[in-house]
């Protein structure tokens, strides 16, 4: 039996200043870069329903999370984390004034997976 240890995931959410999903601009969805040590290793764009990406079951380690919009400012918005834990689960949110578009703030949070 072989047994899995050092696995979290990383949930990244795309909001509007009201705190609603931002799905997409002018039909574009965002995309999301996952990067260890400088090499790329996961990109998905944002489901555009909940305007949302989960990117499951990665080890401990550092990581950096890049937002891409070629219609928003600035273009990439990156955020660089630490999975130190099993079993957790970072939040990230990006939040973009939507009239402007322009970022406004990143916010962090670490749960326990269920």
């Amino acid at each position: 039996m072989v047994r899995l240890t050092g696995m979290a995931d990383i949930y990244i959410t795309i909001r509007n200043q009201d705190n609603h999903a931002l799905t997409s601009i002018d039909g574009v969805a965002f995309a999301i870069l996952i990067r260890q040590n400088g090499n790329a290793i996961a990109q998905e764009d944002v489901e555009l329903i909940h305007a949302d990406a989960n990117f499951d079951s990665l080890p401990l380690g550092q990581y950096s999370v890049t937002v891409k919009h070629h219609q928003v400012e600035p273009p990439e918005a990156t955020y660089d984390l630490t999975i130190e834990h099993e079993d957790e689960v970072i939040l990230l949110i990006f939040f973009y004034l939507e009239p402007e578009r322009v970022l406004l703030r990143i916010q962090a949070d670490v749960e326990k997976r269920l």
